[in-house]
């Protein structure tokens, strides 16, 4: 019976290691590659330096978009991004209220002309406090949806409610109309809309280039210890795109596109692409 050729039967237990071989992505599998050849103590600094960089970066963008738009920074942990998004569902309150007359309830139409002034009133005081500032896209199109909900709502109260119930309702979309106005009057600085449209793009594109030089402040640092343990480095390049033509030949999708790349590259840049949505590293920002 003939032997497996080392590389090869080292390749497979590169194999073994891994939980789902044909689903694994390409830092799995360097990881295991690493765990095969002994490099236990690199491996896991990789792992740990890589997440860490991952972690600042995902810190840097929420500062940089807190510094250049405040509130109004397009995502959820602005305040007023999250407020107009909260009140985009705050008509829900008095559509039941409302809907509520059908089902036999009576005495709810004060209730639901209450909540829809003070939503509307609200939307109002929010869009006022940002006044002549453009704000992100989401935004105003969060906006126009409550500003329609709202509007329908006191449409339907103020025709099934006696007075003085029909000046809270057009109270609460008087204040939704006019919220979309303040929104709208802020979007017309093109230069100034387009660089918060931009915001989130641009922070990505920001913290990408600080990611890199600590990405190759990893790699460095990773050549110069292989260099210094007297690590075959050659060897273990070979392990790995022995592995991955082994896993490639039984479905696994993983491409070894950069042979030539140090021992732990994979590892590094997985890693550290974490802080980026998908879409992101797919379109290669990483």
């Amino acid at each position: 019976m003939t032997e497996p050729h080392p590389l090869a039967a080292r390749a497979a237990e590169v194999r073994d290691e891994l939980v789902s071989p044909g689903t694994a992505h390409r830092e799995l599998i360097e990881y295991a590659v690493l765990t095969v050849a002994g490099l236990d103590g690199l491996r896991d600094r990789l792992v740990t330096e890589s997440n860490a960089v991952a972690a600042r970066a995902r810190g840097r963008v929420t500062a940089l978009l807190r510094e250049r738009f405040g509130g109004r920074r397009p995502q959820l942990s602005g305040w007023h991004s999250l407020l107009v998004f909260l009140l985009t569902f705050a008509p829900v309150a008095p559509i039941a209220l409302l809907a509520s007359l059908r089902l036999g309830t009576d005495g709810t139409e004060p209730a639901a002309a209450v909540a829809t002034a003070v939503i509307g009133l609200l939307q109002l005081a929010v869009a006022l406090s940002v006044a002549g500032k453009p704000v992100v896209r989401s935004t105003l199109f969060q906006a126009q949806v409550s500003a329609v909900l709202v509007v329908g709502v006191a449409v339907v109260g103020a025709v099934i409610t006696a007075a003085p119930l029909p000046a809270l309702f057009l109270t609460g979309a008087a204040g939704s109309v006019a919220a979309v106005l303040v929104y709208l009057r802020g979007r017309r600085d093109r230069e100034r809309t387009q660089l918060i449209d931009d915001g989130l793009e641009t922070a990505y594109l920001d913290v990408s280039a600080e990611v890199a030089a600590e990405r190759a402040r990893l790699l460095d640092g990773a050549a110069r210890e292989l260099r210094e343990a007297g690590v075959d480095v050659d060897g273990v390049k070979a392990l790995r795109t022995s592995a991955l033509a082994l896993l490639r030949s039984t479905g696994n999708p993983a491409v070894d596109d950069d042979p030539d790349a140090i021992p732990g590259a994979y590892l590094i840049l997985g890693h550290t692409s974490a802080w980026l949505p998908p879409t992101h590293r797919d379109r290669g920002e990483a």
